[in-house]
């Protein structure tokens, strides 16, 4: 019995679509026509297809893998495509044929086997929206005994017919026209080189379409920045600067400046507030470290009420170095002090090491006094 079911695609290449034209046809198409389009369909896929029965309706079948693959391999360069189907699958109706199949093969789509064509759209039809494909043949089917259908061998396929989603729906869900190629005058797969090859703007600039080629992807900033329209574009934008566009751009940027300006204030008080919050802790850590370490010196007295009384003056740089900053304080408020037990003639013995380092009870060299007078 016959049958159609439909079908429509993803994305291909045109390099991918040029190779599944054998040479020898592509050739013979560009002696017909030095500008031909040619787009690529899935005509068939494994899974469930919603097909249609000459005299019968829509029916759902599976096509197994094994079916694709014949169904594929039928499918010849030079079968006709039709602009829709007709009352039936007879190629010798009076039906509009509007192109030819260029070639064929077998791949997997988002996991699934698939049949493709690349389909030759003759050159009055090349404006015609054609974004699915359907696939008449003769096909075997097998009710099985899970009272499903499915289609297991493909005798014969009678023709394509092509058609437009917008009026009608794919019998594979989610399939869409997979791509387009625009080929070259001239252009020819079987050559190496033995003939020139006469390329028009118009062929360069449909490939460029075709292969979505970025003037930065052929040439260089010297030739763009040379092209006479690339500089007068330049110019009228240099132009454009120094009138009122100039003028709002120069607004939004010292708003900027001083947007930026409020931001490194607010961000440096930010700072310094964590700063300072930092430096009191310290400071309150600083008092327990005073104590502990003149006890730990065997200060007298004296020199404990001096380190007290500076002690206020303290003011720590680095809380993760507060234990060294003290050591350095109290050494420098030793020195201070033995130079004032000196000048008002108070000698201390000095016996204990300051922690810091040189201090009292060290060897370093003696502060001359000998000018304050008696």
């Amino acid at each position: 019995m016959k049958k159609t079911f439909r079908a429509t695609l993803l994305n291909m290449g045109a390099s991918e679509i040029k190779a599944m034209i054998p040479p020898y046809h592509f050739d013979d198409i560009k002696r017909r026509d030095p500008h031909p389009i040619f787009k690529a369909f899935v005509v068939g896929q494994e899974g469930k297809a919603e097909s249609t029965w000459v005299g019968v309706g829509k029916v759902v079948k599976n096509w197994f893998k094994d079916a694709i693959g014949v169904l594929s391999r039928k499918i010849y360069p030079g079968l006709k495509l039709f602009f829709n189907h007709a009352e039936t699958n007879d190629p010798d109706e009076n039906r509009r044929e509007i192109g030819e199949v260029a070639g064929s093969r077998s791949q997997l789509i988002d996991g699934k086997f698939s049949a493709v064509i690349a389909a030759y759209i003759f050159p009055e039809y090349k404006k015609l929206t054609l974004d699915i494909a359907s696939v008449e043949v003769d096909v075997i089917l097998d009710t099985g005994g899970d009272d499903e259908i499915h289609a297991v061998n493909v005798e014969n396929v009678t023709g394509i017919a092509l058609g437009n989603s917008a009026v009608d729906s794919p019998g594979f869900p989610g399939a869409t026209l997979l791509g387009e190629l625009q080929a070259f005058a001239g252009q020819s797969q079987s050559n190496k080189g033995g003939r020139d090859v006469d390329i028009t703007i118009s062929d360069v600039k449909d490939f460029i379409k075709a292969e979505k080629v970025k003037p930065s992807d052929v040439f260089g900033n010297d030739e763009l920045t040379s092209d006479p329209f690339v500089k007068g574009y330049v110019a009228d934008e240099r132009k454009e600067a120094s009138s009122g566009e100039y003028a709002h751009r120069k607004r939004t940027d010292t708003k900027f400046d001083s947007e930026r300006e409020d931001w490194e204030k607010k961000e440096k008080k930010q700072t310094d507030e964590i700063k300072k919050l930092k430096t009191a802790g310290a400071k309150r850590d600083a008092a327990g470290l005073f104590t502990s370490k003149m006890k730990e010196r065997k200060l007298d007295e004296k020199q404990t009420q001096f380190i007290e009384a500076k002690q206020a003056d303290f003011v720590p740089e680095d809380p993760e170095k507060l234990d060294k900053e003290v050591d350095t304080f109290m050494d420098d408020s030793l020195k201070e002090y033995n130079k004032t037990a000196k000048i008002f003639g108070h000698e201390t013995e000095e016996k204990i090491e300051p922690k810091g380092g040189s201090g009292p009870g060290s060897e370093e060299e003696e502060d001359d006094t000998s000018h304050i007078p008696d």
